[in-house]
């Protein structure tokens, strides 16, 4: 019995099932909110950094992109194009666009119809924010070529060029590591210096 309870309790905390009292034990609606809330705590105690992160989000985007290119439709590349305007325009005055990134991405991989892929991506980001808790003064020219970045993605959506748009986020990945590396510190595990609307593709 002891070995049940430990085991409920473990099913609780991820969020799996909701105990009620003198009601009973229920399957609860899933939600990534206690993983989002308990993972940036786990990387942070196993040293892991915001580029092992990244790795893994630029399989993910790299993989799906050729996707994206098939289905995208008039509306999502108008959408997209309004969103990476408001960046640039964001960046020229030296401001963090993180929102309408996160909203960028949302709508680039909206068009796929995959709830579960929208989920991850939003997971990414919420992840990217919690690790990245002590920001140096965000670089204005690194913010400026991110959204010019994403402006030459929505031309490549729009004009069908697949091989070049896989091509484009493998090259701005590489940027985006290359810039995590010039930020990397001496410091303890799991200690981030990274603005994550400037490492952001």
């Amino acid at each position: 019995q002891a070995m049940l309870r430990e085991g409920l309790k473990a099913l609780e905390s991820l969020g799996i099932i909701r105990t009620r009292h003198g009601e009973g034990v229920f399957v609860a609606h899933f939600s990534f909110d206690p993983i989002v809330h308990n993972l940036p705590y786990s990387i942070a105690a196993q040293g892991a950094s915001l580029r092992e992160l990244l790795e893994v989000r630029a399989a993910l985007e790299v993989g799906m992109v050729v996707q994206i290119a098939q289905r995208v439709g008039p509306a999502d590349v108008a959408a997209l194009r309004q969103l990476a305007r408001r960046m640039l325009e964001r960046s020229e005055r030296g401001e963090s666009f993180a929102e309408e990134d996160r909203a960028f991405h949302a709508a680039l991989f909206r068009c796929l119809g995959n709830a579960f892929l929208l989920s991850l991506v939003d997971l990414f980001w919420q992840v990217f924010t919690r690790l990245a808790d002590r920001l140096p003064a965000p670089d204005q020219a690194a913010q400026r070529a991110t959204a010019l970045d994403h402006l030459r993605v929505v031309d490549m959506l729009e004009s069908g060029d697949v091989q070049a748009l896989e091509q484009a986020h493998r090259q701005h990945f590489d940027e985006i590591s290359r810039r995590l590396r010039s930020l990397d510190t001496d410091g303890p595990p799991g200690e981030v210096l990274a603005d994550p609307s400037s490492l952001s593709p």
